[in-house]
């Protein structure tokens, strides 16, 4: 007689597996708001695993430390953010400027309505050590390469005459960074729109430059 396969223990109607998901996920929404109020340095274990209401033990049992819970945290933001942008790109006018206005429009207003989100992506996430900045790094890797392949596969600032397509990006998405730190150092004083037309010149400046060269 064949034994039936052994079923994960459940607890008021919740797996193990699903009530230790439930605990992570409480654990990354709390990093997330402790890290947007007092920054990732002044924050500890313990005061994240108090806005959880879980005990430090939980912690341990989804994280290594409190670098590893910073690095799944900013991922899922970035995710997050990509997500937001690529649905606004699907949306967006099949032009140059309709499209990086639509990304763009999608990049600030999410830092925008998420405060927390914004602290960490364009701050805290600096400096913390070596491995978090190569984490950094590949993101904004990321968002270039994203970036020139949905402008390629749509026909959009096509630079491909230009000394090297994947510098051209990744100082768009530098330029796009250091525009928003900016923004959020002046507590946003600046409308979306305000910042948004700053950062499509930069955008329409490259590909009116383009256009000669692939004519």
């Amino acid at each position: 007689m064949t034994n039936s396969p052994t079923k994960p223990r459940r607890y008021r109607g919740a797996s193990g597996d699903q009530r230790r998901a439930e605990r992570c996920q409480q654990l990354l929404d709390a990093g997330l708001s402790v890290i947007g109020d007092v920054g990732y340095q002044a924050c500890s274990v313990r005061s994240i695993c108090a806005a959880a209401g879980l005990t430090e033990r939980y912690f341990y049992e989804s994280f290594a430390n409190k670098e590893a819970l910073l690095a799944e945290i900013y991922q899922a933001q970035t995710d997050y953010l990509k997500a937001n942008m690529l649905a606004a790109f699907t949306r967006a006018e099949r032009n140059s400027e309709a499209f990086a206005h639509a990304g763009l429009h999608a990049f600030f207003d999410t830092l925008h309505q998420n405060p927390a989100v914004a602290r960490l992506l364009l701050f805290e996430i600096l400096g913390v050590s070596d491995t978090i900045d190569r984490l950094y790094y590949e993101v904004m890797e990321d968002f270039a390469v994203l970036i020139r392949s949905l402008a390629s596969s749509l026909g959009l600032a096509d630079i491909a005459h230009t000394p090297n397509q994947d510098i051209i990006y990744a100082g768009l998405v530098g330029a796009v960074i250091q525009i928003a730190r900016r923004w959020a150092l002046t507590d946003y004083q600046d409308s979306v729109d305000a910042v948004i037309g700053s950062s499509l010149f930069l955008f329409v400046a490259t590909a009116n430059y383009a256009s000669p060269a692939t004519q």
